[in-house]
C-alpha cells in the first residue's frame, strides 16, 4: 500500500522533471546554434506541463512537492530558455543591430526583462493560498502560454527564413503549409525584441484572461479539442509550426479583446502583493535559533525567597 502510495505521487513529479531536461537541452541547442531545436524543446516542456497536471488529478496525485518542482520548471522551461535563445540568435543572425553596441545592450535588457517578469509571476502565485488562487481566470497571461508562444512563432519565422540555412539548423518536418511564396522577411527578426518585451509585460500585467476549458457549446469544444490534439501531434512530431501556432496565439488575441471589452472583467482584481496590515505578532523564529539564544545568554541569577517573618 506504502509503495502504491509513493508510484500515485511519483508519477507526475517524474513528468514534471522531464520537462527541465527539455529545457536544459533547449539551452544547450541554443548555444550550439541551433535555434529550431532549441525551440521545439520548449514546445516539449509546454506539453509535458499540460500533463504532469492531468496525470495528478487522475491519479489523485497533488502534492506540495510537485507545485514547487512545477513552479522551478516553469522558470527554466518558459523564463530561462525563451529569453536565452532570443539572445542567443538575434545577436547572431547576420544584418541585426544586436551584435554589440547599444543594440546588444537593449536586447540584453528585453531578454532579461522577459526573464524577471516571469521569475516575479511565479513568485506572487507562490504565495497565494488556496482560497485566493482565482478558479476560471488567470491574470496576466500564464509563463507557459508566454514562453511558448514566443517558441513557436520563432519556428514558424525560422521554416520561412531564406537565410536558414545561414542563421542555423532547421528541424521541421513536412512540406510548407503556407507555400514558397511566403518569405520571413528580415525586418520582423528586427522588431521580434519588442514581441518578448509585450510578452514579458503581459505575464507580470494585472490583466484578466479567461482560462481555456470545455463549454456547453459542442461544437466549440469539439474545436478546442482538436486544436489541443492537433497541437500533441505536431508538436512531439516536430512537424508544422503553422498548425500549432493558431491557439495560443488566438487565445492571446481573445484574451485582450475580452479583457478590455469586458465591465465584468475589468472590475476583477487580483489578491494584493504585501500584506495590508503588518503582523499582529512577530514571526516565529526558527527552532535553532532558539537553541543559540538560550546556549548564548547566560542564565539569570536565581531569586532568593522573601525571609520569612517571626511569628
Amino acid at each position: 500500500m506504502a509503495s502504491a502510495r509513493f508510484l500515485r505521487y511519483l508519477a507526475p513529479n517524474l513528468i514534471t522533471l522531464s520537462s527541465m531536461i527539455f529545457g536544459l537541452v533547449s539551452l544547450w541547442a541554443a548555444a550550439h546554434n541551433d535555434p529550431a531545436l532549441a525551440a521545439w524543446m520548449i514546445i516539449y516542456a509546454v506539453l509535458t506541463d499540460r500533463l504532469d497536471g492531468l496525470v495528478a488529478r487522475a491519479v489523485k496525485g497533488t502534492s506540495e512537492l510537485g507545485m514547487q518542482l512545477d513552479s522551478f520548471a516553469d522558470f527554466l522551461n518558459f523564463g530561462v530558455a525563451p529569453a536565452y535563445l532570443v539572445l542567443t540568435f538575434l545577436s547572431k543572425y547576420p544584418g541585426l543591430p544586436f551584435a554589440d553596441g547599444n543594440g546588444k545592450t537593449i536586447l540584453f535588457i528585453v531578454c532579461g526583462g522577459y526573464m524577471l517578469c516571469a521569475v516575479f509571476r511565479l513568485a506572487r502565485y507562490n504565495i497565494l493560498s488556496d482560497d485566493q488562487v482565482p478558479t476560471k481566470i488567470f491574470f496576466g497571461i500564464p509563463t507557459t502560454l508566454s514562453g511558448g508562444l514566443i517558441a513557436i512563432w520563432m519556428l514558424l519565422l525560422l521554416k520561412y527564413d531564406p537565410n536558414i540555412d545561414i542563421v542555423g539548423q532547421g528541424h521541421f518536418g513536412g512540406a510548407k503549409l503556407f507555400g514558397d511564396a511566403f518569405s520571413t522577411p528580415l525586418a520582423v527578426w528586427k522588431y521580434f525584441p519588442i514581441f518578448v518585451a509585450v510578452m514579458g509585460y503581459l505575464m507580470a500585467s494585472r490583466l484578466p484572461m479567461p482560462k481555456v476549458g470545455m463549454t456547453k457549446n459542442k461544437l466549440v469544444s469539439i474545436g478546442l479539442l482538436t486544436l489541443v490534439i492537433s497541437g500533441y501531434v505536431c508538436g512531439f512530431a516536430m512537424h508544422f509550426p503553422e498548425i500549432c501556432f493558431w491557439m495560443p496565439t488566438g487565445w492571446i488575441v481573445i484574451f485582450l479583446a475580452w479583457g478590455q471589452a469586458s465591465a465584468k472583467a475589468r472590475a476583477m482584481y487580483p489578491p494584493p502583493l504585501f500584506p495590508k496590515r503588518e503582523p499582529t505578532k512577530p514571526l516565529s523564529r526558527p527552532q535553532a535559533d532558539l537553541e543559540d539564544i538560550v546556549l548564548d545568554e547566560a542564565p539569570p541569577d536565581p531569586v532568593e525567597p522573601p525571609p520569612e517573618k517571626p511569628e
